[in-house]
């Protein structure tokens, strides 16, 4: 018997099973596709590679400069006292010789004493509220990381966008990729994993093969060894129907023609 055509929406509702985002009846009918349609165990299966393989987010970014000198001061500001130095005047005398601190053992100790206390209290209030600042902007970052993560995967599931997989050659052989093309906004987003930053004077340039020449499809330089990269499309076969795709090392002044060394590839 032959099963159902699938609705429309498949793919929305697999990214979000994937995600997690689904109600119970809407899981209950994707678990029931896997076992009806293979390419739904498929493109599961990518999709959850694809979500695992993604970096948690932008690289953590230093907090702002002063940061950690201003909560300082701010704090110091707002408990310490400013002390006032006494008016200089003769020394205690009885009988006309002079009294030194020595002789009065059970005296209040001196107020310099109660100011280092005073300060000490201070620095831990102000250690506190730093603290409290790196966590509030750590926070926000996991926050857009996640939203960035959830876009990523979801744009993945859309039927018009071109998906390919890519593996490292013999000069990257640990080296893969998922790179997806939106025919729609002319844009390339590449997850990359195991693939190593480049310097400054060096980029990663992606190629179209079609029926001649490779075309040039946009360059760019990962920040860590796993990331997520897009860029604007400059040509439109770049978008066509699927071609083999491929990536190589080039100078980044060198115009854009493929010279360097070919470090991963789509199936052709």
């Amino acid at each position: 018997m032959t099963s159902p055509p699938l609705p429309e929406n498949w793919r929305s509702l697999l990214a979000g099973y994937v995600l997690d985002d689904l109600t119970a009846e809407e899981a209950a009918q994707v678990e029931q596709w896997l076992e009806q349609y293979p390419e739904v165990a498929t493109e599961l299966a990518a999709l959850q590679a694809t979500w695992g393989s993604l970096a948690l987010g932008p690289t953590p970014v230093a907090p702002p400069p002063g940061l950690r000198d201003r909560t300082l001061a701010a704090a110091l500001a707002a408990a310490v006292p400013v002390a006032v130095p006494a008016a200089a005047g003769p020394e205690p005398t009885i009988a006309g010789e002079t009294l030194v601190p020595s002789q009065f053992p059970n005296a209040a100790p001196a107020p310099r004493r109660f100011l280092w206390a005073q300060l000490g209290l201070v620095l831990g209030w102000a250690a506190t509220a730093l603290a409290l600042a790196f966590a509030l902007q750590e926070n926000q970052r996991l926050r857009l990381a996640l939203r960035q993560t959830e876009a990523v995967v979801a744009s993945f599931s859309q039927p018009a966008n071109r998906l390919y997989t890519l593996a490292g050659t013999e000069a990257e052989p640990q080296a893969n990729a998922r790179l997806l093309v939106n025919p729609a906004d002319q844009t390339a987003l590449i997850v990359t994993t195991d693939l190593p930053p480049l310097s400054e004077e060096q980029v990663y340039r992606l190629w179209a093969l079609a029926d001649s020449a490779p075309v040039f499809c946009g360059e760019f330089n990962p920040a860590t060894a796993e990331a997520t990269n897009q860029w604007a499309l400059p040509d439109a076969v770049c978008s066509d129907a699927p071609v083999q795709m491929l990536i190589t090392t080039e100078r980044a002044d060198d115009p854009p023609i493929p010279a360097g060394n070919l470090v991963m590839q789509s199936e052709g």
